[in-house]
C-alpha cells in the first residue's frame, strides 16, 4: 500500500512538472539555457527533413511544385506546430 502512495506522489509530481515547463520557455541542456525557438527550429528542421525524405520516397515529391518553395514552407510549418504543441499558452 505504501509503494503505490510514493508512486502515485511521484507521478504526480512528474506531470506537474511538464505543466510548468510552459511558463518559462527556457531549456537546459548541458547546463546552458537555450531559448525555446532554437530548439523548436531544430526540431522543425529534423522533422520537415524526415518528412520530405518520406515524400521523395513514396514518389510524391514531384506533385508538390518547386523544392526551393516547397522545403522551407514545410520547414516553417513543422516549427510552428511544434512551438503551438509545446510552448502555446
Amino acid at each position: 500500500m505504501m509503494v503505490t502512495g510514493q508512486l502515485r506522489d511521484r507521478f504526480l509530481l512528474a506531470s506537474l512538472s511538464i505543466f510548468l515547463t510552459a511558463c518559462d520557455p527556457m531549456l537546459s541542456l548541458e547546463g546552458s539555457f537555450w531559448p525555446a525557438w532554437i530548439i523548436c527550429i531544430l526540431t522543425g528542421l529534423g522533422t520537415s527533413m524526415l518528412l520530405m525524405w518520406q515524400l521523395v520516397h513514396y514518389r510524391l515529391a514531384p506533385y508538390l511544385g518547386p523544392p526551393l518553395l516547397i522545403a522551407p514552407s514545410l520547414w516553417a510549418l513543422c516549427t510552428f506546430i511544434i512551438w503551438l504543441l509545446f510552448y502555446s499558452t
